[in-house]
């Protein structure tokens, strides 16, 4: 889902509060790739050895369906992977170790989501797929991220507990966000639960940044523009927070390169019909600040956004607030 940076060295991390820094020219340049051959939405995606893999998601607001893409960068072309195990949205999914593993999700179409509990590992260079050891508890639509061999999973929403707390004016009943971070060893097939999140969300942006794990943005219905910035340390095996969103979204993605993580669009913008945000913002630890660059000339949610060399590349996603107008457009941002 996310690449993982080198360790943290000689950055220091300040406060909560810093300034948006604008870019004197909203640098950046976007171009086009080759269109995807099926359209794919709320899909989990990872990149290895100059290949980006798709997977799951759904074509429209039908049911999840098993599809899985690969984007060969080197050629600028597109073919089909071995179909995934069980059809499944809104997962988690890293690489470590040469593998990819698939954490966590919803079947069912979305409004009748069923968060799951299932892992899986996908070796490309057999083509074949192993069952894991489960996470924790079911949940969708967290961060995943890879980290010194290990699988970081945080926050997500899971069916609320009969008989709990009310859900929120607005927010649905049968849903609530989490808090949880928890960490797995592919070594040893074991799950381990670490230090919850400050702030519980789901559809947040985050992944691995210099050796520690980050978490922005996100959601908590009727909540849609949450802007909390959370940092994890493996080391100290706490939370800290960060210099916040300078725009709250959720239902985005983003990639870390230059040792900055760059958040591409989202949902939940009162300001427009679509109700998607255009706004590209990247992260800098050393400063604790922001910089606006570039807007996405299509602005787009639910896409993936993957980092190698000097670029970050954009297949996918949807043009309208709820998943609809989903989009062939694959795009390849370069911040400098």
């Amino acid at each position: 889902m996310k690449r993982v940076s080198s360790g943290l060295v000689g950055i220091l991390f300040m406060g909560a509060s810093a300034a948006l820094a604008q870019s004197p020219t909203g640098k950046g340049t976007w171009s086009d790739l080759a269109t995807m051959p099926s359209i794919q939405v709320e899909s989990g995606a990872t990149l290895l050895d100059g290949k980006i893999y798709m997977f799951g998601g759904w074509k429209d607001e039908g049911a999840p369906f098993k599809l899985v893409q690969i984007y060969d960068i080197a050629k600028n072309s597109w073919s089909d992977g071995p179909p995934m195990p069980e059809a499944v949205h809104h997962e988690g999914v890293v690489t470590t170790g040469g593998k990819i593993y698939i954490v966590g999700g919803f079947t069912e179409p979305f409004p009748k989501r069923e968060p799951t509990d299932h892992v899986w590992a996908f070796d490309p260079a057999t083509g074949k797929w192993e069952r894991r050891a489960p996470l924790p508890s079911p949940r969708g639509a967290g961060v995943a991220a890879a980290l010194n061999g290990l699988i970081y999973y945080a926050g997500g929403e899971h069916r609320r507990a009969p008989g709990g707390p009310p859900a929120p004016p607005g927010a649905p009943a049968a849903y609530e966000p989490v808090a949880d971070l928890t960490v797995y060893d592919p070594a040893t097939d074991v799950w381990k639960a670490l230090a919850p999140m400050k702030v519980r969300r789901d559809h947040a942006y985050g992944g691995a940044l210099n050796g520690h794990f980050v978490v922005m943005g996100g959601r908590d219905r009727p909540v849609y523009n949450l802007d909390a910035n959370e940092d994890f340390d493996p080391a100290s095996g706490a939370w800290t927070q960060r210099a916040p969103m300078p725009t709250g979204r959720s239902g985005g993605y983003g990639a870390t390169l230059n040792a900055r993580f760059f958040a591409f669009g989202g949902e939940g913008n009162p300001a427009v019909p679509s109700g998607v945000y255009p706004q590209v913002e990247a992260f800098d630890p050393a400063t604790n600040s922001w910089t606006k660059y570039a807007d996405m000339p299509l602005p787009r949610h639910s896409l993936v956004a993957l980092a190698q060399g000097r670029k970050i590349y954009l297949p996918g996603g949807a043009t309208k607030r709820g998943g609809g107008e989903v989009t062939d457009k694959a795009s390849v941002f370069e911040p400098e």
